[in-house]
């Protein structure tokens, strides 16, 4: 099955079932590679800087198969440039970048990773973006976000910002929300949808 590749941006506070939907999304994928900045994922390969020679190597050798690591950055907003440029160089994959805040602002988005958002659909990338704050977040994520999943989340700035991006509709839907579930936003639909993880 040909899945279209594409940014997804998974949103809500701490505990509210984020990453419980991000492993359930990746189960199936085949070539992935997580920006582990919570050392919550142990599916895979686990690297982190101090071995970053031998993660180097190891990828160069495997680069053509199928691989699922996860690597775990010190320096989040330094290191995101050295993953960035290999996953834009090897392409086909699936990239995911937890707490995704870190390694951005509203304002500032590091040149690398700019164009795996940009351009990454082209090099058959998905890019799966998880943060506890929308309002934190550069805004070329959710202007190329295809997928948005929120989750619970209760921060002023948080709600206006996705009123504003969604629409007054989301606002009563947040409020409804139970437990690990989510309101998901899709571009070029008219509904919002509610799930859970």
């Amino acid at each position: 099955m040909n899945i279209e590749k594409k940014v997804i941006l998974i949103i809500g506070k701490r505990g509210s079932g984020k990453s419980f939907l991000t492993k359930r999304m990746i189960a199936n994928h085949q070539r992935l590679l997580i920006y582990d900045i919570m050392s919550e994922y142990t599916d895979g390969l686990v690297f982190g800087p101090e071995t970053k020679r031998e993660f180097a190597e190891f990828w160069g050798y495997i680069y053509k198969k199928s691989f699922r690591f996860a690597y775990r950055p010190i320096q989040p907003k330094e290191e995101i440039d050295y993953l960035a440029r290999l996953v834009f160089a090897l392409g086909n994959m699936t990239f995911v970048v937890e707490e995704i805040d870190s390694i951005c602002t509203a304002y500032d988005l590091p040149e690398t990773f700019s164009r795996i958002i940009a351009r990454g659909r082209h090099r058959n990338i998905t890019l799966i973006g998880v943060t506890p704050a929308p309002f934190g977040i550069h805004r070329d994520l959710t202007r190329q976000a295809k997928e948005i999943y929120i989750f619970d989340t209760n921060e002023p700035r948080d709600r206006v910002y996705l009123r504003n991006l969604l629409g007054q509709e989301i606002e009563p839907k947040l409020d409804a929300l139970g437990q690990f579930e989510y309101v998901k936003w899709e571009d070029g639909k008219d509904q919002l949808e509610i799930g859970k993880a």
